[in-house]
Protein backbone atom coordinates (compact mmCIF):
# COMPACT_ATOMS: atom_id res chain seq x y z
CA UNK A 1 0.00 0.00 0.00
CA UNK A 2 1.39 3.43 -0.96
CA UNK A 3 2.14 6.16 1.58
CA UNK A 4 -0.75 8.19 0.14
CA UNK A 5 -3.18 5.32 0.62
CA UNK A 6 -1.97 4.74 4.18
CA UNK A 7 -2.39 8.43 4.97
CA UNK A 8 -5.92 8.47 3.54
CA UNK A 9 -6.84 5.37 5.55
CA UNK A 10 -5.56 6.85 8.81
CA UNK A 11 -7.41 10.11 8.09
CA UNK A 12 -10.69 8.27 7.59
CA UNK A 13 -10.16 6.26 10.77
CA UNK A 14 -9.56 9.42 12.80
CA UNK A 15 -12.52 11.18 11.18
CA UNK A 16 -14.77 8.24 12.09
CA UNK A 17 -13.47 8.40 15.66
CA UNK A 18 -14.09 12.16 15.74
CA UNK A 19 -17.78 11.62 15.00
CA UNK A 20 -17.99 9.44 18.11
CA UNK A 21 -17.30 12.55 20.21
CA UNK A 22 -20.44 14.31 18.94
CA UNK A 23 -22.88 12.50 21.34
CA UNK A 24 -20.67 13.36 24.34
CA UNK A 25 -20.53 17.01 23.24
CA UNK A 26 -24.32 17.06 22.86
CA UNK A 27 -24.69 15.85 26.46
CA UNK A 28 -22.17 18.38 27.80
CA UNK A 29 -23.48 21.39 25.84
CA UNK A 30 -27.15 20.67 26.59
CA UNK A 31 -26.37 20.29 30.31
CA UNK A 32 -24.50 23.60 30.28
CA UNK A 33 -27.40 25.38 28.57
CA UNK A 34 -30.06 23.78 30.82
CA UNK A 35 -28.14 23.61 34.10
CA UNK A 36 -30.16 26.39 35.76
CA UNK A 37 -33.50 24.99 34.61
CA UNK A 38 -33.06 21.31 35.32
CA UNK A 39 -35.32 19.87 38.06
CA UNK A 40 -33.71 18.06 40.97
CA UNK A 41 -34.89 14.72 39.58
CA UNK A 42 -35.29 13.63 35.97
CA UNK A 43 -37.38 10.86 34.47
CA UNK A 44 -34.99 7.99 33.82
CA UNK A 45 -37.02 4.95 32.81
CA UNK A 46 -40.10 4.06 30.79
CA UNK A 47 -41.61 0.62 30.34
CA UNK A 48 -43.37 1.81 27.19
CA UNK A 49 -44.57 4.98 25.49
CA UNK A 50 -46.60 5.90 28.57
CA UNK A 51 -45.69 7.64 31.82
CA UNK A 52 -42.20 7.34 33.33
CA UNK A 53 -41.88 4.71 36.04
CA UNK A 54 -38.45 5.69 37.32
CA UNK A 55 -36.51 8.83 38.24
CA UNK A 56 -32.93 9.73 39.10
CA UNK A 57 -31.10 12.76 40.45
CA UNK A 58 -30.24 15.14 37.64
CA UNK A 59 -26.52 15.12 38.45
CA UNK A 60 -26.37 11.33 38.62
CA UNK A 61 -28.25 10.91 35.34
CA UNK A 62 -25.99 13.46 33.63
CA UNK A 63 -22.92 11.60 34.90
CA UNK A 64 -24.34 8.29 33.68
CA UNK A 65 -24.93 9.46 30.11
CA UNK A 66 -21.70 11.44 30.01
CA UNK A 67 -19.87 8.26 31.03
CA UNK A 68 -21.73 6.28 28.36
CA UNK A 69 -21.04 8.70 25.52
CA UNK A 70 -17.57 9.60 26.76
CA UNK A 71 -16.50 5.96 27.01
CA UNK A 72 -17.69 5.35 23.44
CA UNK A 73 -15.70 8.36 22.26
CA UNK A 74 -12.47 7.36 24.01
CA UNK A 75 -12.83 3.74 22.86
CA UNK A 76 -13.32 4.99 19.30
CA UNK A 77 -9.98 6.79 19.37
CA UNK A 78 -8.35 3.67 20.78
CA UNK A 79 -9.56 1.37 18.00
CA UNK A 80 -8.77 4.03 15.38
CA UNK A 81 -5.13 4.07 16.51
CA UNK A 82 -4.84 0.33 17.22
CA UNK A 83 -3.02 -1.26 14.30
CA UNK A 84 -3.53 -4.82 15.53
CA UNK A 85 -7.25 -4.91 14.72
CA UNK A 86 -8.67 -5.95 11.36
CA UNK A 87 -10.42 -3.44 9.12
CA UNK A 88 -13.74 -5.30 9.38
CA UNK A 89 -13.52 -5.53 13.17
CA UNK A 90 -12.66 -1.83 13.40
CA UNK A 91 -15.71 -0.87 11.33
CA UNK A 92 -17.90 -3.10 13.48
CA UNK A 93 -16.47 -1.48 16.59
CA UNK A 94 -17.19 1.99 15.24
CA UNK A 95 -20.78 0.98 14.56
CA UNK A 96 -21.37 -0.43 18.05
CA UNK A 97 -19.71 2.53 19.77
CA UNK A 98 -21.69 4.98 17.64
CA UNK A 99 -24.88 3.11 18.45
CA UNK A 100 -24.25 3.31 22.21
CA UNK A 101 -23.19 6.93 21.97
CA UNK A 102 -26.20 7.96 19.91
CA UNK A 103 -28.63 6.19 22.20
CA UNK A 104 -26.95 7.69 25.27
CA UNK A 105 -27.23 11.24 23.94
CA UNK A 106 -30.85 10.72 22.84
CA UNK A 107 -31.81 9.24 26.22
CA UNK A 108 -30.30 12.22 28.04
CA UNK A 109 -32.07 14.74 25.80
CA UNK A 110 -35.41 12.99 26.28
CA UNK A 111 -35.02 12.65 30.05
CA UNK A 112 -33.95 16.26 30.58
CA UNK A 113 -36.10 17.92 27.94
CA UNK A 114 -39.37 16.14 28.71
CA UNK A 115 -38.94 16.53 32.49
CA UNK A 116 -38.40 20.28 32.13
CA UNK A 117 -41.65 20.46 30.17
CA UNK A 118 -43.68 18.32 32.57
CA UNK A 119 -42.18 19.59 35.81
CA UNK A 120 -42.72 16.31 37.67
CA UNK A 121 -40.56 13.37 36.44
CA UNK A 122 -43.38 10.91 37.15
CA UNK A 123 -45.75 12.85 34.90
CA UNK A 124 -43.46 12.66 31.87
CA UNK A 125 -45.13 10.83 28.97
CA UNK A 126 -42.71 9.43 26.42
CA UNK A 127 -45.32 9.06 23.68
CA UNK A 128 -44.02 9.11 20.10
CA UNK A 129 -40.62 10.30 21.33
CA UNK A 130 -39.69 6.64 21.84
CA UNK A 131 -39.06 6.59 18.06
CA UNK A 132 -36.10 8.90 18.68
CA UNK A 133 -34.58 6.29 20.97
CA UNK A 134 -34.80 3.71 18.21
CA UNK A 135 -33.56 5.97 15.44
CA UNK A 136 -30.62 7.19 17.54
CA UNK A 137 -29.08 3.71 17.36
CA UNK A 138 -28.54 4.38 13.67
CA UNK A 139 -25.93 7.01 14.55
CA UNK A 140 -23.41 4.18 14.49
CA UNK A 141 -23.80 4.03 10.71
CA UNK A 142 -22.02 7.39 10.33
CA UNK A 143 -18.59 6.32 11.67
CA UNK A 144 -19.16 2.88 10.13
CA UNK A 145 -19.41 4.26 6.59
CA UNK A 146 -16.65 6.84 7.13
CA UNK A 147 -14.15 4.19 8.25
CA UNK A 148 -12.10 2.51 5.50
CA UNK A 149 -13.67 -0.54 3.93
CA UNK A 150 -11.84 -3.87 4.03
CA UNK A 151 -10.05 -4.73 0.82
CA UNK A 152 -11.35 -8.02 -0.51
CA UNK A 153 -8.62 -10.54 -1.19
CA UNK A 154 -9.57 -13.15 -3.74
CA UNK A 155 -7.67 -15.31 -6.21
CA UNK A 156 -9.47 -16.45 -9.34
CA UNK A 157 -9.68 -20.18 -10.00
CA UNK A 158 -7.20 -21.45 -12.53
CA UNK A 159 -9.13 -24.40 -13.93
CA UNK A 160 -11.33 -23.99 -17.00
CA UNK A 161 -13.66 -26.26 -18.96
CA UNK A 162 -12.97 -26.97 -22.63
CA UNK A 163 -16.00 -26.62 -24.90
CA UNK A 164 -16.28 -27.61 -28.52
CA UNK A 165 -17.12 -24.75 -30.92
CA UNK A 166 -20.71 -23.65 -30.35
CA UNK A 167 -21.05 -25.57 -27.07
CA UNK A 168 -21.81 -24.21 -23.65
CA UNK A 169 -22.43 -25.82 -20.28
CA UNK A 170 -24.64 -25.87 -17.22
CA UNK A 171 -24.33 -27.28 -13.71
CA UNK A 172 -26.83 -27.71 -10.91
CA UNK A 173 -26.96 -29.33 -7.51
CA UNK A 174 -29.65 -29.71 -4.87
CA UNK A 175 -28.40 -29.33 -1.33
CA UNK A 176 -30.10 -29.92 2.01
CA UNK A 177 -29.67 -27.60 4.95
CA UNK A 178 -30.03 -29.73 8.06
CA UNK A 179 -29.75 -26.66 10.24
CA UNK A 180 -32.95 -25.32 8.66
CA UNK A 181 -34.66 -28.68 9.16
CA UNK A 182 -34.05 -28.46 12.90
CA UNK A 183 -34.90 -24.76 12.99
CA UNK A 184 -38.24 -25.47 11.30
CA UNK A 185 -39.05 -28.28 13.74
CA UNK A 186 -38.17 -26.05 16.71
CA UNK A 187 -40.41 -23.25 15.41
CA UNK A 188 -43.31 -25.67 14.85
CA UNK A 189 -42.99 -27.07 18.36
CA UNK A 190 -42.61 -23.59 19.82
CA UNK A 191 -45.64 -22.31 17.91
CA UNK A 192 -47.74 -25.27 19.02
CA UNK A 193 -46.71 -24.78 22.65
CA UNK A 194 -47.55 -21.08 22.57
CA UNK A 195 -50.81 -21.08 20.65
CA UNK A 196 -52.41 -24.52 21.16
CA UNK A 197 -53.74 -23.77 24.63
CA UNK A 198 -54.93 -20.34 23.55
CA UNK A 199 -56.92 -21.86 20.69
CA UNK A 200 -58.40 -24.47 23.03
CA UNK A 201 -59.43 -21.71 25.43
CA UNK A 202 -61.29 -19.99 22.62
CA UNK A 203 -58.89 -17.07 22.29
CA UNK A 204 -58.13 -17.80 18.63
CA UNK A 205 -59.12 -14.37 17.33
CA UNK A 206 -57.00 -12.57 19.92
CA UNK A 207 -53.87 -14.38 18.76
CA UNK A 208 -54.58 -14.45 15.02
CA UNK A 209 -51.85 -11.94 14.13
CA UNK A 210 -49.26 -13.78 16.20
CA UNK A 211 -50.20 -17.10 14.58
CA UNK A 212 -49.91 -15.57 11.12
CA UNK A 213 -46.46 -14.18 11.92
CA UNK A 214 -45.33 -17.49 13.38
CA UNK A 215 -46.59 -19.36 10.30
CA UNK A 216 -44.77 -16.92 8.03
CA UNK A 217 -41.56 -17.44 10.01
CA UNK A 218 -41.92 -21.22 9.70
CA UNK A 219 -42.45 -20.98 5.94
CA UNK A 220 -39.48 -18.64 5.56
CA UNK A 221 -37.13 -20.95 7.46
CA UNK A 222 -38.53 -24.06 5.72
CA UNK A 223 -37.80 -22.51 2.31
CA UNK A 224 -34.08 -22.99 3.01
CA UNK A 225 -34.34 -26.72 3.74
CA UNK A 226 -33.79 -27.72 0.10
CA UNK A 227 -31.87 -25.41 -2.23
CA UNK A 228 -31.25 -25.71 -5.94
CA UNK A 229 -27.92 -24.15 -6.96
CA UNK A 230 -27.43 -23.55 -10.70
CA UNK A 231 -24.48 -22.25 -12.72
CA UNK A 232 -24.85 -21.50 -16.44
CA UNK A 233 -24.58 -18.65 -18.97
CA UNK A 234 -27.00 -16.62 -16.84
CA UNK A 235 -24.68 -16.76 -13.84
CA UNK A 236 -25.13 -18.25 -10.37
CA UNK A 237 -28.62 -18.81 -8.99
CA UNK A 238 -29.87 -20.20 -5.70
CA UNK A 239 -33.56 -21.14 -5.60
CA UNK A 240 -35.65 -22.66 -2.83
CA UNK A 241 -36.63 -26.15 -3.95
CA UNK A 242 -39.47 -26.05 -1.41
CA UNK A 243 -41.26 -22.82 -2.35
CA UNK A 244 -39.65 -22.28 -5.79
CA UNK A 245 -38.62 -18.74 -4.91
CA UNK A 246 -35.26 -17.23 -5.89
CA UNK A 247 -32.95 -16.54 -2.94
CA UNK A 248 -29.82 -15.29 -4.69
CA UNK A 249 -28.83 -14.42 -8.24
CA UNK A 250 -25.51 -13.14 -9.56
CA UNK A 251 -25.46 -12.43 -13.28
CA UNK A 252 -22.51 -13.72 -15.26
CA UNK A 253 -21.37 -10.25 -16.33
CA UNK A 254 -21.32 -9.18 -12.66
CA UNK A 255 -18.87 -11.91 -11.63
CA UNK A 256 -15.33 -10.67 -11.09
CA UNK A 257 -13.52 -13.42 -9.17
CA UNK A 258 -14.43 -17.04 -8.43
CA UNK A 259 -12.67 -19.11 -5.82
CA UNK A 260 -13.12 -22.24 -3.77
CA UNK A 261 -12.27 -22.45 -0.10
CA UNK A 262 -12.98 -24.20 3.17
CA UNK A 263 -15.83 -22.17 4.66
CA UNK A 264 -16.02 -21.76 8.41
CA UNK A 265 -19.22 -20.39 9.99
CA UNK A 266 -17.26 -18.15 12.36
CA UNK A 267 -15.70 -16.33 9.39
CA UNK A 268 -19.07 -15.65 7.74
CA UNK A 269 -21.23 -14.59 10.66
CA UNK A 270 -22.47 -18.02 11.75
CA UNK A 271 -24.74 -20.73 10.38
CA UNK A 272 -27.59 -20.18 7.93
CA UNK A 273 -28.22 -17.26 5.61
CA UNK A 274 -25.95 -14.48 6.81
CA UNK A 275 -26.02 -10.88 5.54
CA UNK A 276 -23.17 -8.57 6.48
CA UNK A 277 -21.88 -5.28 5.06
CA UNK A 278 -20.43 -6.16 1.65
CA UNK A 279 -20.80 -9.90 2.22
CA UNK A 280 -23.50 -12.53 2.34
CA UNK A 281 -23.38 -16.28 2.69
CA UNK A 282 -25.40 -19.47 2.89
CA UNK A 283 -23.46 -21.57 5.38
CA UNK A 284 -25.11 -24.96 5.79
CA UNK A 285 -22.09 -26.79 7.15
CA UNK A 286 -18.38 -26.43 7.75
CA UNK A 287 -16.49 -27.48 4.65
CA UNK A 288 -15.84 -26.72 0.98
CA UNK A 289 -17.69 -23.89 -0.69
CA UNK A 290 -17.80 -21.40 -3.53
CA UNK A 291 -16.99 -17.70 -3.05
CA UNK A 292 -18.04 -15.22 -5.72
CA UNK A 293 -16.67 -11.67 -5.72
CA UNK A 294 -18.75 -9.34 -7.87
CA UNK A 295 -17.61 -6.39 -9.99
CA UNK A 296 -18.91 -3.98 -7.32
CA UNK A 297 -16.68 -5.65 -4.70
CA UNK A 298 -19.28 -7.68 -2.82
CA UNK A 299 -18.90 -11.31 -1.88
CA UNK A 300 -21.29 -14.22 -1.71
CA UNK A 301 -20.34 -17.63 -0.35
CA UNK A 302 -22.22 -20.93 -0.30
CA UNK A 303 -21.23 -24.35 0.96
CA UNK A 304 -21.15 -27.01 -1.78
CA UNK A 305 -19.83 -30.56 -1.96
CA UNK A 306 -18.11 -29.89 -5.31
CA UNK A 307 -17.45 -26.15 -5.64
CA UNK A 308 -14.61 -26.67 -8.14
CA UNK A 309 -16.97 -27.62 -11.00
CA UNK A 310 -19.31 -24.60 -10.88
CA UNK A 311 -16.32 -22.31 -10.26
CA UNK A 312 -14.51 -23.59 -13.37
CA UNK A 313 -17.71 -23.48 -15.44
CA UNK A 314 -18.61 -19.93 -14.45
CA UNK A 315 -15.02 -18.78 -14.98
CA UNK A 316 -15.02 -20.29 -18.48
CA UNK A 317 -18.37 -18.75 -19.40
CA UNK A 318 -17.33 -15.39 -17.95
CA UNK A 319 -14.09 -15.38 -19.93
CA UNK A 320 -15.92 -16.32 -23.14
CA UNK A 321 -18.24 -13.36 -22.62
CA UNK A 322 -21.05 -12.77 -25.16
CA UNK A 323 -20.10 -15.85 -27.18
CA UNK A 324 -21.23 -18.14 -24.34
CA UNK A 325 -24.61 -16.43 -24.17
CA UNK A 326 -25.04 -16.63 -27.95
CA UNK A 327 -24.15 -20.32 -28.02
CA UNK A 328 -26.59 -21.06 -25.19
CA UNK A 329 -29.41 -19.17 -26.91
CA UNK A 330 -28.78 -20.89 -30.24
CA UNK A 331 -28.92 -24.26 -28.51
CA UNK A 332 -32.37 -23.58 -27.04
CA UNK A 333 -35.36 -25.04 -28.94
Amino acid sequence: MSDKSVSAEVTRRLLAAAFLWAPALVVIISWWVWRDRLPTELASHWSGPGTADGAMAAGALFSLYLATTGTSAVAGVAIALWSGISVAARRGGFFLLGMFGGMGAASWLLAAGLTMQAGDPYEVVLGPWFILSLVSAGYGLIPFFIAPKPQLEATDVQSRIEFAPGETGAWSQTITGNIFVWATIILIVLGAAIYALLVIDGRFSDQLLGMILMSAAILLVASFIRLRVTADWRGLRVVSAVLRIPLKRIRLNNIDVLETAQLRPAEWGGWGYRIMPGRSALILKKGPGLIVTTTNQKQFAITLDDPETPAALLATLRDDGPSARLAAQEGQP
